[in-house]
């Protein structure tokens, strides 16, 4: 039994710090069954549960067999509840009309891409992105427009910087949209209000729409930042700014199926205007709803613990890796580290060649965009004991 004198984070790290790789594999996660017997750390999903709220409310659906279609009053719910949560948080106005309900983030890029942009014209997507911005584009038959990101030592934007002289010379060229990823994935960098005005400079001056995914907002890590919208920046046009975001990656409910997209203006028109982005209200989950609500309004404190719970094992793991010789990049947001793995001796890639000598399953760096072949991604929202331990398997591997 727990001590009475225990703190309910203490409570919480100590549950965390519990779970075993076996009871994981119990549970029967993509992350953790498609290879048996590798530590699963690929999955942008966490291994720490959910909030005890989000619990509750799902279980009470349960009872109630609430599994049928999502009500208009439980979408209204949930509408109000995203505007609030971007006030009170985030410092956003937020105004209820300007929330949509969606399935998921990447239903809405779809939408944008298809009815809300030029027709043909291409995509650009600051490189390393998440895998399926890479492929969206070409799915709807655009061209897609890397822009590697820049490294960079110098203060807030320490790591990986975006290419603004890049991203400048793609919109010139033509392009329609703009995919930010804020905090970004896979790097771990919360974007600064310098780069963020920049792009809001750039997408005026040509004319683009920017689709801005914050999924990872609630996941700030670093004490000293915060998450600030890229759409409440004073020189942002909400004609042509489209913001998709969700309670899945904080609350680790990505299953339930329910984002939201938040726009005002033109961009809000334009959204109405479409059946097909119009019509994702419809397609999200009710149980989904009810457990973005949940996280939102009560599940605040939770998420604060799981922020410095990853915060601090996101320490721990550094030392291990660069004590190592592994290029480690520390994330200010999210929980997903990006590391640099140049002297692997692997022909096939270095995922593959953790997967074999290591048993640790991460993301190949290949799949986030041309010339990250040396990187892989390495998911770091699990127990703090078995972070540790993936951690020593890919140093004795390297070694």
């Amino acid at each position: 039994m727990t001590p009475a004198n225990l703190s309910p984070t203490t409570d919480l790290e100590a549950s965390w710090d519990a779970l075993t790789a076996e009871e994981l594999r119990r549970r029967g996660s993509l992350k953790w069954t498609l290879e048996p017997g590798v530590i699963g750390a690929w999955v942008a999903e966490m291994d720490l549960g959910t909030a005890p709220a989000v619990t509750a409310v799902l279980e009470q659906a349960v009872r109630d067999c609430a599994f049928g279609y999502t009500s208009p009053t439980l979408t209204q719910t949930l509408c109000e509840s995203t505007a609030r949560y971007q006030r009170e948080v985030h410092g956003w106005q937020v105004e209820v009309e300007q929330v949509s309900a969606l399935p998921d983030v990447l239903s809405a890029l779809r939408a944008v891409i298809a009815r809300h942009t030029p027709a043909g014209s291409a995509v650009i997507v600051p490189t390393p992105a998440y895998m399926p911005f890479l492929t969206i584009p070409g799915e709807l038959d655009r061209e897609l427009v890397q822009v590697p990101a820049l490294r960079t030592s110098e203060g807030a934007a320490a790591g990986w910087a975006l290419d603004l002289d890049g991203i400048e010379a793609a919109m010139a060229a033509g392009a329609g949209l703009l995919v930010l990823c804020h905090p970004w994935n896979p790097v771990g960098r919360v974007l600064t209000h310098e780069e963020l005005d920049a792009v809001a400079v750039l997408s005026t001056r040509y004319g683009v729409s920017v689709f801005s995914d914050e999924i990872h907002g609630p996941l700030v890590l670093d004490p000293a930042l915060s998450h600030t919208p890229y759409a409440c920046r004073p020189g942002t046009d909400p004609d042509l700014t489209f913001t998709a975001t969700a309670a899945s990656k904080g609350w680790n409910i990505p299953g339930l199926k329910c984002a939201q997209l938040i726009a005002s203006g033109a961009a809000r028109r334009s959204w109405e205007s479409s059946a097909l982005s119009r019509n994702l209200s419809h397609e999200g989950a009710g149980v989904g709803a009810m457990a973005t609500v949940a996280a939102y309004d009560e599940g605040r404190e939770w998420i604060e613990a799981v922020r410095r719970y990853v915060h601090a094992t996101a320490g721990e793991v550094e030392r291990v890796l660069t004590t190592a010789g592994v290029g480690f990049t520390r994330p200010q947001g999210t929980y997903l580290s990006w590391l640099d793995l140049s002297g692997t001796p692997a022909a096939d890639g270095p995922a593959r060649f953790l997967r074999e000598r290591a048993r640790v399953s991460v993301n190949d760096g290949a799949a986030f965009g041309r010339g990250f072949e040396s990187f892989v991604r390495l998911n770091l929202a699990a127990p703090r004991p078995l972070a540790l331990e993936t951690a020593s398997r890919i140093a004795r591997a390297l070694a």
